[in-house]
């Protein structure tokens, strides 16, 4: 197997991601565009009641490996019209001192509406460190309650303006790198797979609701059984002035994915992994992740049916749930190798007992 290598047409691909608006609950506009690019590579497409979408290849196989990425990203969420036109709103995942002066879009019934978070920078709460989202306000430009409302309702979500770009020649950043960072890997996945056509089943899923407590992936064992499941997701990088090394471990931009020692990795799937890594010289860190109970879709879907062997494939991403996530190129790499060397090995040699005992 010849391996994956990051090349600027990629990047594309990344942007065209991070570009689709799917907050938290909202996800439809993410689930259409990946099953356009799956049907595009002859996956049989469907959906559920959860809105995960999911394309299968080789179905017929008695090995099923799952291979998933969340599709929501964090948001804001309105709560309250203002007799001034201003909105209120809750948060979903982004700390408020992160959103002074945002752009923002909501998504609403009327369309996409532009908008940024304003606040009273005469106040002491022009400081980002004690801020609250009441202290915040979203404005959408109007000067009344009748002219935003014609436009905006109460529960609407509004993510933060995607952007993405490029420091130097190899780090990413922008919005929504988590997880587009993920969807991004399963596609090529999904393209790969369909060229080197090993002997198992391969189903690749975006689940909705990870960021509100991986309700999406509650319900994906009454979809498909199992066998295996990478969960490929963001994790906290420790290489910045704030690191957690003594509690998390070493996780670096670049030195490739995270093989975390954690309750929702399966031990054999993790050791068969690593093994395969260290055999093909991909590189790939040893860790722990911040949370060892788990975090990501791996917790959700790790308890189904009998139970389900799965691991996290853990991308270093700087400065999460912020306007300004950063991931590295090599990682990117570092995951996709990881997966498809390991797919080949469980298929070459029918691995399908993950049991520790």
């Amino acid at each position: 197997m010849i391996k994956w290598i990051f090349e600027d047409k990629h990047f594309g691909k990344i942007s065209e991601l991070v570009n689709v608006v799917s907050p938290s609950m909202e996800e439809r506009n993410m689930a259409l565009y990946l099953r356009n690019e799956w049907l595009k590579n002859g996956a049989e497409v469907k959906s559920d009641v959860m809105g995960n979408v999911y394309a299968t290849m080789n179905n017929d196989d008695t090995i099923h490996i799952g291979l998933i990425a969340h599709m929501d990203t964090t948001c804001i969420q309105i709560t309250k019209i203002l007799s001034n036109g201003l909105l209120q709103f809750r948060s979903i995942g982004l700390r408020p001192h992160l959103l002074l002066g945002q752009n923002m879009k909501i998504l609403s019934s009327k369309g996409i509406i532009q908008g940024a978070i304003g606040f009273d920078p005469t106040s002491q709460y022009g400081q980002p460190k004690g801020l609250v989202d009441d202290d915040l306000w979203l404005d959408i430009g109007s000067s009344n309650y009748e002219e935003t409302s014609s436009k905006v309702e109460i529960g609407d979500l509004a993510v933060l303006t995607p952007q993405i770009s490029k420091i130097g020649d190899e780090v990413i950043y922008g919005t929504g790198i988590d997880d587009r960072a993920g969807l991004f890997i399963l596609n090529e996945c999904l393209k790969l797979f369909k060229e080197t056509a090993p002997s198992v089943c391969l189903h690749c899923i975006g689940t909705t609701q990870e960021e509100v407590g991986l309700r999406g992936a509650g319900v994906i064992a009454a979809q498909c059984k199992l066998d295996v499941c990478f969960v490929v997701d963001v994790d906290f990088a420790t290489d910045t002035l704030t690191p957690h090394e003594n509690q998390m471990g070493a996780l670096y931009l670049g030195k490739g994915v995270g093989m975390h020692i954690k309750s929702d990795n399966n031990p054999v799937l993790r050791k068969l992994v690593c093994d395969v890594a260290e055999k093909n010289n991909i590189p790939y860190q040893k860790s722990l992740g911040r949370f060892v109970y788990g975090g990501t879709d791996a917790t959700a879907i790790q308890l189904q049916g009998g139970g389900v062997a799965t691991l996290n494939i853990n991308i270093p991403c700087r400065y999460m749930h912020s306007p300004v996530e950063f991931c590295h190129q090599k990682d990117i790499e570092s995951a996709i190798n990881i997966i498809m060397y390991s797919i080949q090995e469980i298929a070459d040699k029918r691995i399908n007992k993950f049991n520790p005992l």
